[in-house]
Formats: C-alpha cells, sequence, structure tokens
C-alpha cells in the first residue's frame, strides 16, 4: 500500500534503534530523514540498554562507544503517564503476542502516530506500522 505523506513524528520501537546502533540504515532516517520527533517509551529504552553490552562485544568495540551512540539519537522518551490510558487499548491488541511491546502501542494510540517498526508482531493492531524499508523509500525514492 503506498503511503503518500510522510510522517513528521513516529514512535519508535526498539529494532529501528538497534538497527541505527549496528550501523543499520535505520541511522539515516534518525538523522537525515527530517523527521521531527521519535517518540520512544522508557521500557523500549531500557530494552535497548539492555542488550548494548552483548552487541559490543559481538561488534568487538566497547560498550560505551554503543552508549554514547545512543545518546546521540533524537530520542524522546516518554514516560508511562503519557500512554497510562491507552495501556488497556494495547493489552487486547498485542499482549497475546508479545507483552513486551504493550507499551510501544499504548504510546502510538496516546500520542496519534505512526509505530515504526520491523516486528511482525504489529501487523494485524490498529495503528499505522511503517518498516524501515518503507520509510527509506517515502524519504528517499530511487529514481525511476
Amino acid at each position: 500500500m503506498p503511503i503518500l505523506e510522510k510522517p513528521e513524528k513516529l514512535v519508535v520501537d526498539a529494532n529501528a534503534i538497534l538497527s541505527a546502533l549496528l550501523g543499520g540504515k535505520s541511522k539515516r532516517l534518525f538523522f537525515e530523514a527530517g523527521i521531527t520527533e521519535f517518540a520512544v517509551a522508557d521500557s523500549v529504552l531500557e530494552e535497548v540498554q539492555a542488550y548494548v553490552p552483548k552487541m559490543a562485544r559481538k561488534l568487538g568495540v566497547g560498550h560505551e562507544f554503543l552508549f554514547y551512540a545512543l545518546e546521540l539519537l533524537p530520542l524522546t522518551i516518554c514516560a508511562p503517564k503519557i500512554y497510562r490510558r491507552s495501556l488497556q487499548k494495547a493489552k487486547m491488541q498485542i499482549a497475546h503476542r508479545d507483552p513486551r511491546d504493550v507499551d510501544v502501542l499504548a504510546l502510538a494510540f496516546a500520542l496519534e502516530r505512526p509505530l515504526w517498526t520491523n516486528d511482525k508482531d504489529f501487523d494485524g493492531t490498529t495503528v499505522q506500522v511503517l518498516t524501515t524499508a518503507e520509510l527509506l523509500a517515502i524519504y528517499f525514492p530511487r529514481p525511476s
């Protein structure tokens, strides 16, 4: 399904952040697309931070380097009070697939924004989901 509008603000899931830290294509969206806000649930940031030491070992770099790279990402960290009223709706739609995704979905509902994720667990929810590939195609279309 073609997306005609470039979203100005997004809710971001952990996989997009981890990809950027690994040097993946998602880092281009963070720094070159002109998106004005990347909202992230504080629990998602905690999940990413928990992965950093393992990622650092795999990459052969100090974990301090990846924590610094994480600090450079233009993330707006959102506390649970922002999405508390949307938690029940999110639980009903995704808790049976992955309870760790409830906060992310609740934040997308609360802020009424598309969700940037590559996680298939969000398929079938009532929030607009955009993958990294879809966002790259929107912001950096290949010339025909």
